[in-house]
């Protein structure tokens, strides 16, 4: 049993798998499901990290969350300030280097509720490029709202 070129071997991978094969079978009416069901799991493992990462401000939080993406080269720093952190990702963990840019964006809700809670406050997520359109990379902004 095998799904194609892309191994089934996190759960990330299975989890882009499923959303890919359920949004070919409901369309846009399932993307909201996804979106509201990651961003609360998102905001629950960030609650964990932050409370492993107390006295640490909100951009070195994203930058050890994003370690394991840093060392193996799959994202770069573009920018990193007292707002937030700016990253080149060259490698999707969902698998969906190319398809659906809606399909990307309610996915990236984990990362969105993730960063909230690493912010314990406002938060945005800015995706400003996307392998699922077709660029280079992703070039994507983890921000925390000014209080």
């Amino acid at each position: 049993m095998h799904s194609g070129s892309r191994r089934l071997d996190n759960p990330v991978a299975v989890m882009g798998e499923l959303a890919k094969r359920l949004h070919a079978r409901y369309g846009d009416d399932i993307l909201p499901v996804f979106s509201e069901v990651l961003r609360e799991y998102g905001y629950h493992i960030g609650v964990k990290l932050a409370k492993s990462m107390a006295g640490l401000g909100f951009t070195e939080r994203v930058i050890r969350w994003l370690d394991m993406f840093l060392r193996t080269g799959q994202a770069v720093i573009v920018r990193q300030d007292d707002q937030g952190v700016v990253v080149k990702g060259y490698h999707c963990p969902f698998h969906l280097e190319a398809g659906d840019r809606s399909l990307c964006k309610a996915l990236m809700e984990i990362d969105a509720g993730l960063i909230g809670a690493l912010a314990e406050g406002g938060s945005d997520l800015i995706i400003e490029k996307s392998l699922v359109e077709g660029d280079d990379c992703c070039l994507i902004s983890f921000l925390r709202k000014p209080s």
